[in-house]
């Protein structure tokens, strides 16, 4: 099984990087740090640079996907959504033929990591992602929601922590089947 995790926070080792580094720990991930690359908006052009079809040829290899974002203003970070955005226009694109199908054998992850509140006001997160999973079909295994605000606070989260060592632990399960 391979496992991609793309983290939508513009903050280097943030919160939600903390509680995935124990999420990820000693599992071979490819991680991609959204800040790194340029994504252009969907446009009507045919032709687009910047580095998301690089990105999306990644993530049809993997087997688990794992998003990890801070809570901004109750949902996902801009990077992420701009990325998950840019989804609607690979269904239609001719170089990548059969992408909703390759999708649907995908299990999805997520953890996100807010100060105000978060076990209340990431839910509208959560559910836009289940709605995104049931939409290309794939299964949405579990999340993670962690309390921190300045950076290291979530490691005072012991729930969250204890979620991602579980997390851990049914990932190093699946990646030895």
């Amino acid at each position: 099984m391979k496992i991609i995790a793309f983290y939508g926070s513009i903050r280097d080792k943030g919160n939600s990087e903390t509680l995935a580094d124990f999420a990820l720990q000693d599992l071979d991930v490819t991680n991609v740090f959204l800040r790194d690359y340029h994504i252009n908006p969907i446009s009507t052009q045919r032709h687009e640079d910047g580095d998301y079809q690089k990105l999306i040829r990644k993530q049809v290899l993997a087997d688990i996907i794992l998003f990890v974002t801070p809570v901004y203003w109750y949902g996902m970070s801009s990077l992420l959504k701009l990325y998950i955005d840019r989804w609607s226009k690979t269904l239609r694109d001719p170089s990548m033929p059969n992408f909703k199908e390759k999708m649907k054998a995908k299990e999805v992850h997520l953890i996100t990591v807010g100060g105000d509140e978060p076990y209340i006001k990431a839910l509208p997160m959560i559910q836009q992602m289940q709605f995104i999973c049931d939409f290309l079909q794939m299964k949405f295994g579990s999340y993670i929601i962690g309390k921190g605000d300045k950076k290291g606070d979530v490691l005072i989260d012991k729930n969250a922590l204890n979620s991602a060592a579980h997390l851990n632990h049914y990932f190093k399960n699946q990646t030895n089947h």
